[in-house]
């Protein structure tokens, strides 16, 4: 196991968690237990994903906001400071422009929260369809509630007539992959 994978376990097991649950689901209201479930479990985590993380996308549309009625104050102060490239000029702008953000209580770095918080999130899934086939071979151990039996289902389900664990630039890909796989 790498160190990436060492560090994303937690959020792999809360991934792998999310899928199979929602695959169990899916299997339960009478769907076939490969192919769309398979799919529709990761639209689910996606959804899941998405309802957690609304505070901090709440708080990028604000910061968003703010930096749009800040804007014509920073572009004056970039007019007044225009041609100064000494140092002490370059602080004197930071400190403004820092004083313009937090009288208006905005953050600039605030729209970076979602894509930061996705981000791991988004890895660990990565990761988790990556390791399938290691997890159906027995080649690796289960993930959290994704056994083996799980691993080799999602391996065989198809869309369209496209295996789910293929991918775009795998070897001997067809075009009906590739076309999926957009």
């Amino acid at each position: 196991m790498s160190w990436f994978d060492t560090i994303l376990t937690p959020i792999m097991w809360v991934v792998a968690w999310i899928m199979v649950h929602a695959h169990q689901a899916f299997v339960a209201l009478g769907m076939h237990p490969s192919g769309w479930s398979w799919i529709l479990s990761i639209v689910v985590l996606v959804v899941v994903i998405r309802i957690v993380l609304i505070p901090l996308f709440v708080r990028q549309i604000r910061a968003s906001r703010g930096m749009q009625i800040v804007q014509p104050e920073i572009q004056k102060l970039q007019k007044k400071y225009k041609g100064k490239t000494d140092p002490a000029s370059r602080q004197a702008m930071q400190q403004e422009m820092m004083a313009i953000y937090r009288g208006a209580g905005t953050n600039p770095f605030a729209s970076c929260l979602p894509i930061l918080a996705q981000s791991p999130i988004f890895f660990a899934l990565f990761r988790v369809l990556y390791q399938l086939p290691q997890i159906a071979n027995g080649e690796r151990g289960p993930i959290g509630p994704l056994t083996s039996e799980l691993a080799r289902e999602a391996e065989n389900s198809q869309l369209f007539g496209a295996p789910l664990s293929s991918f775009f630039l795998m070897e001997g890909a067809t075009a009906q992959v590739r076309i999926v796989t957009v």
